[in-house]
């Protein structure tokens, strides 16, 4: 019935409320006869019902704010500005994937040189060969300019 010959807040709050049994009951009041520190929790919990008591009138008394309607011109616009960049992303996207042997640096395109292009072709044997290095050495020992 108690935790550490006190009563558990729900056991308080039981009683008070009327809830309890009329065993536990008895049992409680004679328990609250002998305990100071349950005695204040149950004044505690009853001078709190009290203080919140008013709250559902002051609640209903509220003037009631109604939700915001859609704003259909504006979904209409945000709707729009989504399907087009989605079509300019659809359409800029193969663009973007072609092998165009060109540099964008800065103001015009420049052609790259044919070892930047046989490079960036060519560039998982680069990786590949930049792990094995010692397949670079035997290239070279063989003959091999690599």
């Amino acid at each position: 019935m108690t935790t550490r010959n006190h009563l558990t807040p729900a056991q308080i709050d039981h009683y008070r409320s009327g809830l309890a049994s009329a065993e536990q009951a008895a049992q409680i009041e004679v328990h609250l006869k002998d305990c100071p520190q349950c005695q204040h929790a149950l004044q505690f919990g009853q001078r709190l019902s009290t203080l919140l008591a008013p709250l559902p009138q002051l609640a209903a008394r509220m003037p009631r704010r109604h939700s915001r309607a859609v704003r259909w011109p504006r979904v209409f616009a945000a709707g729009m500005a989504t399907a087009s960049l989605a079509l300019a992303v659809f359409i800029s996207v193969p663009h973007l994937m072609t092998t165009n042997a060109t540099y964008p640096g800065g103001v015009g395109s420049q052609a790259l040189s044919p070892q930047v292009a046989d490079a960036v072709q060519n560039i998982e044997f680069y990786q590949w060969l930049s792990n094995h290095p010692q397949m670079l050495q035997q290239g070279l020992q063989n003959g091999n300019p690599a």
